[in-house]
């Protein structure tokens, strides 16, 4: 048996599936349909994305409704936090008891285990608010110190080189602040901050 006469019974046995053309057609269509359909939907979500991330940068950040202590009173604020050079900053408005608007700003980084600055998370920026400590020089020549719902004058504790020490407490825990007149405060959980820190 020659070559072609294998090839010819080897190959007599298969034959073509019958194909019909019009079917095969519709099928493609279809499948084309669906691919410019995802196309378009794909391309739909995407603009929809890109008009949020341009709303998202005009407004500048994360933005919400909070509570802190201001001047020993419990006040509603307005706090937007927002990344700027992988420093985590905010800014905090607020009506006082007279309907006039203040604004505060502030923010900062942490340092993790390597010394490495990494921007502060929201949570930190909350607590840095909520535990902060104040110090008021009013028109009428007093001092007040503000903690929380403290509210303590101190404008005759100041002694020759013009320090004040504080105790204030924070639930259980007692906290220290050292206050320099008109020039800062150091505030710590384990003992009064030196003067020499101030200089």
């Amino acid at each position: 048996m020659t070559n072609k006469e294998k090839y010819q019974r080897t190959f007599s046995v298969l034959h073509a599936p019958e194909l019909d053309l019009e079917d095969n057609t519709m099928e493609k269509r279809k499948r084309i349909h669906i691919s410019k359909m995802t196309a378009f939907l794909a391309a739909a979500v995407m603009m929809v994305g890109a008009g949020t991330a341009v709303y998202a940068a005009d407004v500048g950040g994360i933005q919400r409704k909070v509570q802190i202590w201001l001047h020993g009173d419990q006040t509603d604020a307005v706090l937007e936090i927002r990344q700027e050079d992988n420093i985590t900053q905010y800014d905090l408005t607020y009506k006082d008891e007279n309907g006039e608007e203040h604004e505060m700003q502030g923010g900062g980084v942490a340092f993790d285990a390597f010394g490495n600055e990494i921007p502060l998370t929201e949570e930190e920026i909350m607590d840095q608010l909520t535990d902060e400590a104040d110090v008021e020089y009013k028109d009428d020549g007093t001092v007040w110190v503000y903690y929380k719902d403290q509210k303590i004058e101190i404008t005759d504790d100041f002694d020759e080189d013009g320090f004040c020490f504080v105790t204030l407490k924070n639930g259980e825990r007692e906290e220290y602040m050292t206050i320099k007149y008109q020039d800062g405060y150091g505030l710590s959980t384990t003992d009064y901050p030196d003067k020499k820190e101030f200089e």
